[in-house]
């Protein structure tokens, strides 16, 4: 397939790196308060909280982008199929098996949920493998953080889905 052909959808690193620098903020300031309530202390001096939550986020984001090592999930909408990627495995989709594709959650927990017709052939072996839900099989990747946006991909999903699979936002 041309490389030219299509959308691509792929993570922005600045994205990436942002969601994740939030949560471990969030992540440590919530261990901070619950430690706090369990122990009844007083918290520490100012310096000693301070580097160890710098100490405690900058862990969090390297071994989140050691986990993901080029595992990053990717969309690519052509208009012979759906490529979906997610953690070094891919499989495209040609759209007469795609029943239904939906993006849930909104912001940096987008979640694109894609539902095929019951019966489809198995993947083979190596592809990235489907979940069963009610007796259909279903791909699930993570779209919060790419570009471009949730909602450009849904403008593009709509655009190839037939009218009764499309799904209005959520």
């Amino acid at each position: 397939m041309n490389d030219h052909d299509g959308t691509a959808f792929r993570p922005s690193v600045p994205r990436a790196l942002g969601f994740l620098l939030l949560s471990a903020v969030a992540g440590w300031l919530v261990a901070q308060l619950l430690l706090a309530l369990l122990f009844w202390s007083p918290p520490p001096d100012l310096t000693s909280l301070v580097v160890s939550g710098v100490v405690s986020v900058l862990v969090f984001v390297g071994v989140s982008f050691l986990v993901q090592r080029g595992g990053w999930p990717s969309v690519r909408v052509t208009d012979t199929a759906l490529e979906l990627a997610n953690r070094r495995a891919s499989v495209g989709l040609p759209w007469a098996l795609v029943r239904s594709a939906v993006i849930r959650y909104p912001g940096p927990f987008a979640t694109l949920r894609v539902t095929l017709h019951a019966g489809v052939p198995a993947p083979p072996p190596g592809a990235l493998q489907p979940r069963v839900r009610a007796g259909h099989p279903t791909y699930q990747v993570h779209v919060g953080t790419m570009l471009p946006a949730p909602a450009v991909l849904r403008a593009a999903l709509t655009h190839h889905l037939p009218r009764e699979a499309a799904v209005p936002p959520s």
